[in-house]
């Protein structure tokens, strides 16, 4: 890595201290500064997100995902055993770190077979601040689904 020119910032040593000693026991190894550096750009990049849609609007593009939509600028992720793998929606179609191109499915078993992407996947829409699993947002988008398929359920005990 080059040269990075760097500014100093001041903060209550016992803040400073207390990230220093948390670090410590959840995360040894890590130093401080490149975390706080790590904080800062991932805030910056929300917030950049935010103020992009209050300036120009809701994204046209996306990827439509069953009865999901996945508007342009979504971040996705999944956990395998203590690996994280992140992927966006650029445009219309989902595109992993590495730049390939996938679908929902194929990003949740990247490293793991028979996974249900509804549930190893976790949305970050544009100009949120938290992740979703998609199972969740899918449950919100048609809050009838489970009532039917209970209800379905309850028909078929019927009949036999």
């Amino acid at each position: 890595m080059g040269f990075v020119a760097k500014r100093h910032v001041e903060i209550p040593i016992s803040d400073f201290m207390d990230l220093e000693f948390h670090l410590m026991e959840t995360r040894p190894g890590v130093n401080a500064e490149d975390f706080l550096a790590e904080l800062l750009h991932r805030w910056l990049a929300i917030e950049m997100e935010r103020a992009s849609l209050q300036k120009n609007g809701r994204a046209m593009r996306g990827f439509q995902w069953k009865n999901l939509f996945l508007p342009d600028g979504t971040n996705l992720r999944t956990c395998y055993r203590h690996t994280i793998a992140y992927a966006k929606v650029v445009g219309d179609r989902i595109i992993a770190d590495d730049g390939e191109a996938l679908t929902p499915s194929v990003f949740a078993n990247r490293h793991g077979a028979g996974r249900n992407a509804w549930r190893f996947v976790w949305l970050r829409f544009p100009g949120n601040d938290y992740w979703v699993r998609a199972d969740e947002c899918r449950a919100q988008k048609n809050p009838d689904r489970t009532a039917q398929h209970v209800r379905g359920r309850d028909y078929e005990d019927l009949s036999l």
